[in-house]
């Protein structure tokens, strides 16, 4: 194992499922009444952090689904797709390391696809941004969406007559993570679904993570809605443009299901 890889994050990974301590997960899908471990169509692959840190977002996608009568469940124990070991190698552009971090990885996304095949389960849904490319990499062979496209199949359409901003990311992590191109296609079919709806559409120039990309994000703001399907683009958006101006700010299932309760 390179000098580059956290030996206890793999330990802990193997063991408990994540990369960082953060809490029982079982308490958390109890909570909140999420579908666990039943025989169902998708599983939902939440990301182990995003468990316990979008909680309620997983909650509105959950309602979605249920709404709209789709078989999913979750998972008691999911393992860490392993992104977080991948950052000193990408930081350092030790490829050899990279590399490394896949093997890690693929042994403990298979754990996730086993754990779904035992449930009879068709497709894996991945809400968590950078686990979907590090997954569709390592696994082609498998059916694996990110999670707009099986909302995509849910919409009929709405209508609203609204204006909006709508951040879609610059995924520059995320293409150093695996050679993936994340799915931008299914959110603007979903959007151009919702009759009387405007989208300003936030052009990624900079990261989000970095000075630039936060300001871009506060100055380029034209409502009082901030839209995202990232779940890393989302946090930086509360966290900063949120102290700077009058927005709110959604994730994607966030949205929908609000345009669901009015239909």
């Amino acid at each position: 194992m390179g000098n580059l890889i956290d030996r206890e994050m793999v330990e802990r990974i193997r063991k408990e499922g994540v990369a960082r301590e953060m809490g029982d997960r079982i308490e958390i899908l109890n909570d909140y009444g999420f579908p666990v471990d039943k025989e169902a169509e998708n599983v939902i692959i939440s990301g182990c952090l995003v468990m316990f840190s979008m909680t309620q977002i997983l909650r509105s996608l959950a309602n979605v689904l249920e709404q709209s009568g789709v078989s999913f469940t979750f998972l008691s124990k999911e393992y860490c797709c392993g992104n977080y070991l991948y950052r000193p190698s990408i930081k350092a552009k030790d490829e050899q390391a990279v590399e490394e971090c896949r093997g890690y990885s693929k042994e403990f996304i298979g754990k996730n696809i086993e754990k779904a095949r035992e449930l009879g389960a068709k497709r894996l849904v991945i809400f968590c941004s950078p686990c979907y490319p590090i997954y569709k990499h390592l696994y082609p062979e498998e059916e694996i969406e990110f999670y707009p496209a099986l909302l995509n199949r849910l919409i009929e359409g709405f209508r609203l007559e609204k204006e909006i901003d709508y951040y879609p990311g610059c995924y520059r992590l995320h293409r150093r993570l695996a050679p993936v191109e994340m799915d931008l296609g299914s959110t603007d079919l979903i959007l151009e679904k919702i009759k009387g709806l405007k989208v300003n559409r936030i052009e990624a120039e900079q990261c989000c993570f970095k000075p630039a990309g936060i300001e871009q994000l506060v100055n380029d703001t034209l409502t009082d809605l901030q839209l995202h399907i990232c779940t890393g683009c989302y946090g930086q958006a509360v966290n900063h443009v949120k102290k700077h101006k009058e927005v709110e700010v959604l994730m994607l299932p966030q949205l929908i299901e609000r345009f669901m309760e009015k239909a």
